[in-house]
């Protein structure tokens, strides 16, 4: 009411919502990362709107050992970032996956970021050979450092993608009930 009459009197204009933030429509998915580091998933596709809190980001400075600890007990969405010369964490990510699969314990939303500089690092053949034909955990490749990959993800603002049906659907859920629509079609058919 405040704000309203506020906006009415100093400026005349009319309040015709006010939505409170909703923190989940400004978790990236897959998909907007794809788009932000202009590179596809390597395999895990249709988890492509998966959506990932920036601040469950976890980058893997560990070994193996402790990597596959923290996977099997930090939150199942996590996003994971490693370098393109971790073969090891790379590795692991794949086969947990699998074995979470096989003993079916909680659901598999992991995805992992694989980060390293163009013309400087790549990914070994024979681990790009593993990811041909298989079907499960998101994998991204990208161009960057894991450092610049990670400023990149924490400074992006996700936008509503058509496609993203969930993104979509709470987008509406959540504004649909703060917005004075009969004001905002009056005022627009003007």
């Amino acid at each position: 009411h405040y704000m309203a009459k506020a906006l009415s009197d100093q400026w005349g204009v009319p309040l015709l919502g006010c939505v409170p933030d909703r923190p989940f429509l400004g978790c990236p998915a897959l998909a907007d990362l794809e788009r932000l580091f202009k590179s596809e998933l390597v395999c895990g596709f249709d988890h492509r709107y998966r959506h990932y809190n920036v601040k469950d980001m976890n980058l893997i400075t560990t070994s193996l050992t402790r990597f596959l600890e923290n996977i099997r007990t930090k939150h199942p969405r996590t996003l994971y970032i490693c370098h393109v010369t971790r073969d090891d964490i790379i590795l692991g990510f794949m086969a947990e996956y699998q074995r979470n699969r096989r003993e079916e314990e909680r659901p598999f939303e992991a995805a992992l970021l694989v980060c390293g500089r163009k013309g400087k690092y790549q990914m070994a053949e024979e681990v790009k050979d593993m990811f041909e034909g298989l079907d499960g955990a998101p994998v991204l490749v990208v161009e960057y450092s894991t450092h610049e990959a990670m400023k990149l993800i924490h400074d992006y603002t996700p936008k509503l993608n058509i496609d993203d049906k969930n993104r979509v659907r709470k987008a509406v859920e959540h504004y649909e009930p703060y917005i004075d629509f009969e004001e905002l079609l009056r005022r627009t058919s003007e």
